[in-house]
């Protein structure tokens, strides 16, 4: 199979930092930790059903990275996507409750100071991951996969870059400059991480998918709607799901 063609995206996996984000489909699950060895050591992986497995990451790019590989060594999963909340970066248009689709996720830290300013891995020398999927800092999300959930998500959908960050944007000149070095419209702080693991492991049908639930930049003027963010997410987890249940049969 080709990363263009429809190929049955089952069994998938989906990653997400905090039970939260993944409430519609975890409502479901029939048990907990149904892969892991032990439930006291590693990351909570939940089997909601033989198509979809949610793997509880915790927050930040360690965490990410460790849960992906971790259930990706355990099955072999058609498809990898990275779900949760996202804040909305001063790039963009981005409103609350918008559901952006990476077409990369970008590392943010990543790089060298250099008295210029700040500059990304191509200028340090030493790669993140292989080509195609890897270019600097920008690792690349599966466009035929995001073609398909953008024809199943609904209204309210972008497609750009998410930066993954080390340290969320609390101040203007910080979210600028993440916007500034990624590109990006939208940052997190796990989606890089999820992808790199999926990419290393074999599975190069990945991507980030989010739901804005806050504004970035001078944290006293953040806006934030989390219940608004969530009830989007258990939307956009069900047409997920769908989605997968419709490519089983074809």
């Amino acid at each position: 199979m080709t990363l263009t063609d429809s190929a049955p995206l089952t069994p998938l996996l989906i990653v997400v930092a905090v039970k939260s984000e993944a409430r519609a489909l975890l409502a479901q699950a029939p048990y907990v930790d149904g892969e892991a060895a032990d439930a006291r050591i590693g990351w909570p992986i939940i089997v909601v059903n033989p198509s979809i497995t949610v793997a509880i990451s915790g927050i930040g790019r360690a965490n990410a990275a460790g849960a992906t590989a971790q259930a990706l060594s355990l099955r072999r999963y058609a498809a990898v996507l990275n779900v949760g909340v996202a804040g909305a970066l001063p790039s963009g248009e981005l409103a609350i409750g918008d559901v952006i689709l990476g077409e990369e996720s970008v590392f943010a830290e990543e790089g060298i100071d250099l008295p210029e300013g700040p500059a990304d891995m191509t200028a340090l020398g030493f790669p993140l991951g292989d080509e195609p999927w890897c270019r600097g800092n920008r690792i690349r999300g599966d466009l035929a996969l995001l073609d398909r959930l953008a024809a199943s998500v609904g209204q309210g959908v972008e497609r750009g870059a998410i930066a993954t960050v080390a340290r969320c944007s609390g101040t203007d000149e910080s979210a600028a400059q993440v916007a500034r070095l990624t590109g990006a419209t939208a940052e997190a702080m796990e989606g890089a991480a999820v992808l790199v693991a999926a990419h290393r492991m074999g599975v190069h049908r990945c991507a980030e998918i989010r739901v804005i639930s806050n504004t970035c930049g001078e944290r006293l003027r953040q806006h934030w709607d989390l219940p608004a963010a969530f009830n989007r997410l258990d939307l956009l987890l069900a047409r997920i799901a769908e989605l997968v249940r419709a490519s089983a049969r074809c």
